[in-house]
């Protein structure tokens, strides 16, 4: 005959308690910048990659619009890829492109045109060639707004 072992039993409100006070998922962006009126660029991660020589752009863009919009009619991609958005090394006056393997951008890719429905955030993402090791913050530079500024490189 098995022996029973009993299962600990959290209270409820302590259980609840644990839950409420766990952190989100959308944290503050680093940057943001409005694409189109209604829409916007959020910078949410920014990082060289451990044991590697590249840079991850993660970003969302989110419709406050009552249209779909994609990234190929916003001028940030293709209707396959991420492609328009660089990386500003301003310490070394140096702008990196989206990376490439092959023929292959190193970008979110889809085959729609990367639509973002009304009322919702879509998030991508982008790698680049890493900047030197004392570079500690880039720009991102998105076709018709200003470059965002200063925001910092996580290592």
């Amino acid at each position: 005959m098995r022996s029973r072992t009993p299962i600990p039993r959290t209270p409820i409100p302590l259980l609840l308690a644990a839950v409420l006070a766990a952190p989100s998922g959308a944290a503050e962006p680093l940057g943001k910048t409005e694409l189109a009126p209604g829409v916007t660029f959020e910078v949410t991660r920014l990082a060289k990659l451990p044991g590697h020589e590249i840079v991850e752009l993660r970003f969302a863009v989110v419709n406050g619009t009552a249209d779909t919009v994609t990234l190929e009619r916003l001028r940030i991609g293709t209707s396959l890829t991420v492609s328009e958005v660089l990386l500003l090394d301003l310490a070394n006056a140096t702008a990196h492109k989206i990376g490439e393997a092959g023929t292959e951008r190193l970008a979110s890719r889809y085959r729609d045109g990367g639509p973002v429905p009304p009322g919702e955030r879509r998030e991508f993402w982008a790698w680049y060639k890493a900047p030197p090791a004392s570079v500690t913050k880039l720009g991102v530079l998105v076709p018709g707004t200003p470059p965002l500024l200063d925001l910092p490189l996580a290592r």
